[in-house]
């Protein structure tokens, strides 16, 4: 009777040793991929088409292996999002599968690091619980001014064919900017734009950057020959997970008078 008893655990211990889920953390950071040395996944690799969503491609290592299912997580707070939605990458395409948030973030959810879990298996019948690191958007810490150059012009009021009543301008303004860019990954780069028929040089004298996870860009006492009564700036940083956008708007109202009064940021 013992020995039967005995067989029988072992059989059941041994069962559940094939079939125990292993668990695969993520090692890359918030990276757009993630590589794995071993179980049923390759590689993932962050792919979303919006900040509100998550998309993303899993490698399958061999053919034969699946993700039945996963859900988006907190990485701090370990709060569930929601779950995700799995489906094949296409004809031909045995070893990709691709994945998609079944819901949207919100603004607060967007600036938190986030983690993908799924639950894979080989042809084998191997369970596996991976997981996908995801950082929360770039955040932009901006200071900035504007001042004019030279002697503030009024329209001419003199003559028969005077046009008074019309706005002030300088010729030129003198921008300084003091831009902190925190992409929270690596696979992040940023660009910049402004007015039509000027290059904004607000990254240390350039309209763009390369991928870069966290950096500071200066730009001092930088003169445009800009007549006009709003000067505006734009800063989008382009991550794996999204964009952030961030818009300035200086306005000339009279001399001496210019004023910031357009800050916004959108996520996109």
């Amino acid at each position: 009777m013992k020995l039967k008893l005995l067989a029988a655990l072992t059989t059941g211990l041994l069962a559940n040793s094939v079939y125990a889920q292993v668990v695969v953390n993520d090692l890359d950071g918030y990276n757009r991929t993630s590589a794995y040395s071993n179980g049923a996944v390759e590689r993932i690799v962050t792919d979303s088409f919006n900040a509100r969503t998550f998309n993303a491609w899993v490698y399958f290592r061999e053919g034969g292996s699946e993700c039945t299912s996963g859900y988006i997580y907190d990485e701090i707070t370990g709060q569930q999002y929601g779950t995700v939605n799995i489906g094949t990458a296409g004809p031909g395409a045995s070893m990709v599968d691709t994945v998609y948030f079944n819901g949207t973030f919100s603004d607060e959810q967007l600036q938190r690091n986030r983690v993908l879990a799924l639950n894979c298996q080989n042809l084998k019948g191997e369970q596996f619980k991976v997981y996908h690191k995801f950082s929360g958007l770039p955040v932009i810490t901006w200071d900035t001014t504007l001042a004019g150059v030279g002697e503030y012009k009024m329209p001419n009021c003199t003559g028969a064919s005077s046009h008074c009543g019309g706005r002030g301008w300088y010729e030129q303004v003198s921008y300084t900017s003091s831009l902190h860019v925190n992409n929270k990954n690596e696979d992040t780069y940023c660009t910049a734009t402004m007015n039509d028929g000027f290059t904004s040089r607000v990254f240390n004298g350039y309209d763009s950057t390369p991928l870069f996870h966290t950096n500071h860009f200066a730009l001092e006492n930088e003169v445009y020959n800009y007549n006009g009564p709003a000067f505006r700036q734009t800063v989008t940083c382009h991550s794996p997970v999204g964009q952030t956008q961030r818009t300035q708007v200086w306005v000339v109202s009279g001399e001496n008078d210019i004023n910031l009064e357009v800050d916004y940021t959108v996520y996109k």
